[in-house]
């Protein structure tokens, strides 16, 4: 009944099932569904059994939380090396490995930060490096407009003026353009890597055995 809930989209009926049969599991996969990972997460840690340790590996990898999924891995009876291999795989740390060789293969083309904020040295380029051009040249517009207000203090000696034009408007959108760049390029790899990412937890939660299958390699037909 609970999983029926579940698949018809109503994880709150299902939470109030899984409560009345006393199951944990299930409760605990309820409450994900509802969006409350934390919560589910907080259940499956009094649960012993290995079901519930693989499910709670992959709550805590799907929020990034490492230290919890290292840990639990610890456990050689409930996760095998290939589980170590997928987890770092997830964190991008490769090793020589078929499994591991795989999952680089799929792995998307990902923006490099060092070349964003090399770009935005003319300000708004990173941003165009990132997909954003409508902000980037909103960038380039903003600081052009901060370094001609400079430069015209300047020819007219109003050398404070000139420093007020710097503190409160070419520093703010100077600075912020770097600090909005590299927020775009980790939020574009977020993007780009969530297929992947979703990939590796789907293998972890099945536990099977197989090897990742490149998805640009059609598959042969009998």
């Amino acid at each position: 009944m609970v999983i029926s809930l579940l698949s018809l989209g109503d994880p709150k009926g299902a939470q109030v099932e899984a409560l009345r049969l006393g199951n944990s599991y299930l409760y605990a996969k309820a409450l994900a569904a509802g969006g409350d990972t934390l919560g589910a997460i907080n259940v499956l840690m009094r649960l012993k059994d290995c079901k519930a340790k693989r499910y709670m590996m992959v709550l805590s990898l799907a929020k990034f939380y490492l230290e919890t999924t290292e840990d639990l891995l610890k456990d050689s009876l409930c996760f095998t090396g290939r589980d170590r291999i997928l987890f770092r795989a997830y964190t991008l740390n490769f090793t020589d490995d078929p499994l591991s060789d795989s999952l680089k293969a799929i792995l998307p083309p990902l923006l490099d930060p060092s070349k964003a904020l090399l770009f935005n040295l003319i300000p708004g380029g990173g941003l165009l490096y990132t997909g954003k051009p409508w902000q980037g040249l909103k960038t380039f517009l903003a600081v052009s407009v901060g370094l001609a207000g400079i430069t015209y203090s300047i020819k007219k000696k109003h050398y404070v003026d000139a420093i007020i034009w710097y503190l409160f408007w070419e520093n703010r959108f100077l600075m912020g353009s770097f600090q909005n760049t590299l927020s775009s390029v980790w939020e574009e790899n977020r993007r780009r890597l969530k297929p992947y990412f979703e990939r590796i937890l789907k293998m972890l939660e099945e536990g099977s055995s197989g090897q990742v299958e490149n998805p640009m390699i059609p598959e042969e037909k009998n």
